[in-house]
């Protein structure tokens, strides 16, 4: 097979580099994957190639908040539903800043009054909060509708993670899900491609930015509708600042970028591994050694010459 690693690379940076003919990085173009631009799967699984790195603060307990902002809620929560009216008109909250701050609030407002499941009314479905229940609503079932508060009662809604501490049965307890202040970790969508080759939840990667050069490991966390997301620790550390559990609105999206991210999907190169709640600094250290054991930086080098 033609290494094709450098391809990814030819795009984004201009000064001209040579591509080390190792083993460990021959492969080919793959498609199918959503977000993911100039995508290469190598010889053992490994997927890599270019997007952007956009932030998801899923899994933070003051992430969403009916209130939003005048609560101290990090994200708006037009970012978490998607409205399904009874006219059969259906819109993510988040389409753009008049819906999300107009339309939005004001059909959500609507639907909560009427217990969240009148179909008469509508109904919302939440994916960037936990949601239980399902309704039918013209004809199709929507899942996942009346949307679960914080045992702690200050009001935050539970923001659920796709890879969770399984141990931790009660899916309302916030801390079963993965801390993104403090775990670096990316979101995938859905893909036959991936799963294929071994990138799922619990899986590992390396994310580069080609402007600061720092390679940062990550954990496969939660899912999305493509790549180019990551959690703040991720975002912050790919642009060289601390990861900080000090995070604010005004500096919520540190580090991101709409371009210039390399980011390789370890596969089924390197075991998965299940999330154990309040161990951060012990899932960093495994998303470290995930590198080290997938060649780590001197395997990164033999391709980028």
């Amino acid at each position: 097979m033609k290494p094709l690693f450098l391809q990814i690379v030819l795009a984004l940076v201009l000064a001209p580099i040579q591509v080390h003919a190792s083993p460990g990085c021959r492969g080919e173009p793959i498609g199918g994957i959503k977000g993911l631009n100039s995508a290469i799967v190598l010889d053992d699984d490994t997927i890599l190639g270019t997007s952007k790195l956009h932030i998801n603060i899923d899994g933070y307990a003051k992430a969403y908040h009916p209130l939003n902002a005048a609560a101290g809620a990090l994200i708006h929560l037009c970012n978490a539903g998607e409205v399904n009216l009874p006219t059969g008109d259906k819109y993510h909250g988040s389409i753009d800043n008049r819906t999300c701050t107009g339309k939005f609030m004001q059909d959500v407002a609507k639907i909560g009054s009427s217990k969240w499941k009148d179909p008469s009314v509508g109904v919302v479905r939440w994916y960037g909060i936990l949601g239980v229940d399902a309704v039918t609503i013209n004809s199709k079932l929507v899942k996942g509708v009346v949307p679960v508060e914080q045992a702690d009662g200050s009001g935050f809604y539970v923001s659920p993670t796709k890879l969770a501490d399984e141990t931790i049965k009660d899916v309302a307890a916030q801390q079963r899900y993965v801390h993104p202040l403090r775990v670096p970790a990316a979101v995938i969508p859905s893909s036959k491609v991936l799963t294929k080759h071994g990138v799922l939840m619990g899986s590992f990667g390396v994310a580069i930015r080609t402007d600061t050069k720092i390679p940062v490991p990550f954990v496969v966390g939660d899912a999305g509708p493509r790549i180019g997301e990551g959690t703040p620790a991720l975002a912050r550390a790919l642009a060289g600042l601390p990861i900080t559990d000090n995070i604010t609105r005004a500096n919520r999206f540190a580090g991101q970028m709409d371009s210039g991210v390399i980011w390789v999907f370890f596969g089924s190169s390197i075991p998965r591994v299940k999330y154990e709640a309040n161990q951060e600094a012990a899932m960093v250290k495994a998303t470290q050694a995930a590198f080290l054991k997938w060649g780590g930086q001197k395997r990164l080098e033999e391709c980028l010459k």
